[in-house]
C-alpha cells in the first residue's frame, strides 16, 4: 500500500510517500511543493494542484492523507489553508484516490503519543522512526507531512 501525505500551505506544502507492507512502513520520498510567492493566489493554488497531481501520477497511491485545517487566531490564514487543502483534495478526486483528513491533535497522538506535542517533538519522532538526519528534514512542513502519512498508514479509514 502506498500512502501520500500532505501538510497543506500556500508557501510550502509538505509531502511524504510511505510504503506499508504488513506492519513495516518505509519512507519512499518526501519534499516540498513551493508555489512562487509573488504569484496570485489562484496561480499558487494551481501550482499546488498541478504538483500534487504529478505526485499522484508518479506514485499511484492507494490513499491520500491531508491535515485538517487548524483554526487559530487568524481567520484569513485558516481560509487560505483551506484553499490549499482543497487543491490537494481536487487532485485526489481527479485520480479517484481515496482521501482522508485528520486533525492536528490526532496526527500528533499517532506519531508522538501526545496530541499536544510540539513541531519539534513531531520532527524528533519522524527522525527516530525513519532514521533520518537533519538534512532530510530541512523544513517542519516535511516532517509534518511524514507524520500525516504515518497517521494515515496506522489508522482505520474513516
Amino acid at each position: 500500500m502506498i500512502i501520500l501525505g500532505f501538510d497543506p500551505g500556500l508557501t510550502n506544502t509538505g509531502y511524504a510517500v510511505l510504503r506499508k507492507e504488513a506492519n513495516n512502513i518505509t519512507l519512499v520520498e518526501s519534499g516540498l511543493v513551493k508555489p512562487k510567492v509573488g504569484k496570485t493566489l489562484s496561480a499558487r493554488l494551481f501550482t499546488i494542484f498541478s504538483e500534487t497531481s504529478k505526485l499522484i501520477e508518479h506514485f499511484s497511491p492507494n490513499l491520500v492523507v491531508i491535515e485538517n485545517v487548524f483554526y487559530g487566531k487568524n481567520v484569513q490564514s485558516a481560509i487560505k489553508l483551506g484553499q490549499a487543502k482543497a487543491s490537494i483534495m481536487l487532485s485526489a478526486e481527479k485520480y479517484n484516490i481515496d482521501m482522508v483528513d485528520y486533525a492536528p491533535r490526532e496526527i500528533k497522538q499517532s506519531i508522538v503519543g501526545n496530541g499536544s506535542a510540539s513541531k519539534e517533538q513531531v520532527a524528533f519522532m519522524v527522525k527516530k522512526i525513519f532514521k533520518l538526519n537533519d538534512e532530510a528534514l530541512k523544513s517542519t512542513d516535511v516532517s509534518d507531512a511524514i507524520a500525516i502519512a504515518w497517521c494515515g498508514a496506522n489508522r482505520k479509514p474513516k
